[in-house]
């Protein structure tokens, strides 16, 4: 049928486990090391990555929130002092679907295992995709952002 999406299907290639148990009130995240453990079909697919200082993560927020139905506007930083926007122009994990990304510091590379710095994500986050992080593309020196973020 025409105009009509195809099905998403997302596939887990490893799990995130750190010192993080539960979400916020997170230490300073720059300090955290973490491992990302690829399940062992993918393990060839991180190849040559230690190449790179850095890499993109994308990772699965497997803890629901406890507040519930997912706000479409929010404080930054849950912060009341800032200004109510759209979750969209927010980094907080309460989204309309439940993926994160980070670039984290690429520590060391070991067979199946990913070793990191600055990963925010909680220890058993199910990771659906790792990418190099390339200053040419992933940084936009003139990007501007507002005070509040």
């Amino acid at each position: 049928m025409a105009g009509q999406l195809p099905d998403l299907n997302l596939k887990v290639i490893g799990i995130v486990k750190n010192e993080m148990k539960e979400p916020g009130g997170r230490p300073n995240i720059g300090e955290i090391e973490s491992e990302i453990i690829l399940y062992d079909k993918y393990a060839g697919a991180a190849d040559n990555i230690e190449a790179y200082s850095d890499i993109t993560v994308l990772y699965w927020y497997h803890i629901p929130s406890p507040k519930g139905a997912i706000p479409y506007k929010a404080h930054p930083h849950r912060d009341e002092n800032y200004p109510l926007v759209g979750v969209l122009a927010t980094r907080g994990p309460n989204r309309p679907n439940d993926i994160g990304m980070c670039a984290a510091k690429l520590i060391e590379a070991r067979g199946n295992i990913l070793r990191v710095a600055g990963l925010d994500a909680i220890d058993g986050s199910p990771v659906i995709d790792i990418k190099p992080y390339n200053p040419r593309y992933d940084s936009r020196p003139d990007a501007t952002m507002p005070e509040w973020s």
